[in-house]
């Protein structure tokens, strides 16, 4: 896989690390246990995806389809909101790879868990 071009972030909370650590894995029943039953997840512009097991199915089909691996390149928290700067390298299992920045903006509720996934990104087809 090759590299961001842009060096990772330094100031990184752990729980921001292990659970990007489990999406690159593709731990998809592991790391949606980080979401909220009433997750909302919006995905560039598809529509909303509501419910931690729609979620849960919508992110396993990504997986599916290519391998992940994120580079958090700036990380800014506001109470209960976290956003992230990544760049993503995806690898396709006819060997093409992109390399693509993207944005998500985390919003955790009073348990500590996701109940808002927006992610902004543009990736080349």
């Amino acid at each position: 896989m090759s590299e961001s071009p842009r060096p990772a972030a330094a100031a990184v909370p752990e729980w921001v690390r292990e659970h990007y650590a489990l999406v690159d894995a593709a731990e998809v029943d592991r790391y949606s246990e980080d979401f909220s039953e009433d997750i909302e997840l919006r995905f560039a512009s598809h529509p909303a995806v509501r419910g931690r097991a729609a979620v849960r199915d919508a992110l396993a089909a990504g997986h599916a389809e290519h391998a992940m691996a994120h580079t958090i390149v700036n990380c800014w928290q506001s109470g209960a909101d976290t956003i992230l700067e990544f760049d993503v390298h995806y690898s396709y299992p006819d060997g093409r790879s992109l390399l693509v920045p993207s944005l998500a903006i985390i919003h955790r509720n009073a348990a500590g868990l996701t109940d808002s996934l927006r992610v902004y990104i543009d990736k080349p087809r």
